[in-house]
């Protein structure tokens, strides 16, 4: 928590130091809609058995994913807060005995597993090129809240895993704005390059929008995105590698004028 909280406190610092006739305003977005696992492999436990997303029924359906933000504009400093929480529960009979941490599932055993993956991002971009293209660079900070379990569905046996880290990630933005419509590419990505001893690691958040403002402070827009990475840590025994595909749509308000000096004007 110190390290997000000296992040916020340097991407303020930026953005106050701003020209005089610089006007802030304020972004907010939400989009909701379908998300796919492509992927879901996980293992826990020193003698934990690998599994697959096939194995608890993950991809038998499509499930919901949610993403709202706000972002603080003033000039060329951008910050901006993510919450994207993601809840997966099903239930399936397993193919093959399962051992999760200090717990074994026989073969054949009815589990209700739950798979909680809730991300919370600080973020400062500073716009490198403006006009019709733009671009913007900076870094971010993501909060991971992971929930992991298995629960027999008669109640009898069950095991869980709860986890929470800091991960530092790239941020980018490359936008084309020719009027109302819009097009956007969003990266944020980092991986630990085999620095931290034994511990491997990766994040990657891509996303192509497109929109269309139908009024300075009103716009809808549609989303398709990737999200993936995990982690491998032999200390704390966890091995978890996914990666989801989902496409939303989604609504953005804008409080204050523009760049381009339209927008709502305070009463």
């Amino acid at each position: 928590m110190r390290s997000l909280a000296l992040a916020l406190a340097l991407a303020l610092a930026l953005v106050t130091a701003r020209p005089a006739s610089a006007e802030p305003r304020a972004v907010l977005t939400y989009d909701t809609g379908p998300a796919y696992i492509a992927q879901n492999d996980g293992r826990y436990g020193v003698d934990g058995t690998p599994y697959q997303a096939d194995d608890v029924g993950q991809r038998a359906t499509l499930v919901r994913a949610e993403r709202a933000t706000v972002e603080l504009v003033l000039g060329r400093h951008r910050v901006i807060a993510l919450y994207a929480p993601l809840l997966v529960d099903t239930r399936a009979a397993l193919p093959a005995e399962l051992r999760f941490r200090d717990t074994t599932f026989p073969a054949g055993t009815v589990v209700d597993h739950r798979y909680r993956f809730d991300g919370y991002r600080a973020s400062y971009q500073y716009q490198v090129v403006g006009g019709r293209l733009g671009l913007a660079l900076g870094g971010a900070l993501q909060i991971r809240s992971a929930d992991v379990a298995f629960t027999s569905a008669d109640g009898s046996r069950r095991g869980v895993q709860s986890d929470i880290g800091l991960v530092p990630a790239l941020s980018a933005r490359l936008t084309y704005t020719p009027g109302r419509a819009w097009a956007e590419v969003q990266a944020d990505g980092s991986s630990t390059f085999g620095l931290v001893g034994d511990t491997s690691g990766a994040l990657y958040d891509v996303a192509v929008l497109g929109g269309y403002a139908f009024h300075p402070a009103l716009a809808l827009y549609g989303t398709v995105r990737l999200v993936g990475g995990g982690a491998e840590v032999p200390a704390q025994a966890i091995d978890n590698w996914a990666n989801f595909v989902t496409a939303s749509l989604g609504v953005r308000v804008q409080l204050g004028r523009g760049p381009d000096g339209r927008g709502r004007r305070r009463r």
